[in-house]
């Protein structure tokens, strides 16, 4: 429905405006029109649970937040998705080798078109240690590949941060 304007009629005296009945028929009219928008808009109660989508249009609230054991994760309505954790993986490359750790998201992915970073750090010596790339990507994961030093084999603090799209 159109914003309903009261015609107040003519200055001074309001010849030819709305009778008080008239207007008030249209205030009313006009703020069940704003009590309906309001229920249905996005407010404090609704910004922040479970985003949804019909063919690229938004359905749901704007963020979505979740946890579980592989990670954390945010999901937009526009699309956008992030992934990341922070933990232990233990490397299985020999000495001075490559090797690759297999990580889970805590939220798939449509597709395999996500950019992933990381980071590691061995966690009882100080020995040569690198990120080059995550390889096989799936949907629920990927893999690191990383560069061991002289200790080979070790356990390492490493964080991931993986970006795309849930739909």
């Amino acid at each position: 429905m159109a914003k309903q304007t009261i015609n107040l009629g003519t200055a001074p005296s309001g010849a030819g405006g709305d009778d008080r009945r008239s207007a008030w028929l249209k205030a009313i009219a006009n703020f069940d029109e704003l009590y309906s928008f309001i229920a249905t808009a996005f407010n404090r109660a609704n910004i922040v649970g479970t985003v949804g989508q019909s063919a690229g249009v938004p359905t749901g609230a704007i963020v979505q937040r979740g946890s579980n054991a592989n990670g954390e994760y945010v999901r937009f309505a526009d699309g956008t998705q992030v992934c990341w954790s922070i933990g232990r993986l233990t490397s299985t490359a020999p000495v001075n080798g490559y090797g690759d750790v297999s990580i889970t998201f805590p939220i798939a992915f449509p597709n395999t078109s996500y950019v992933v970073t990381a980071n590691g750090q061995p966690v009882n010596n100080w020995d040569m240690y690198g990120f080059l790339s995550a390889s096989s990507q799936t949907v629920s994961g990927c893999m690191l590949r990383f560069r061991n030093g002289a200790a080979g084999a070790q356990q390492f603090s490493a964080s991931y941060m993986a970006i795309g799209r849930w739909y």
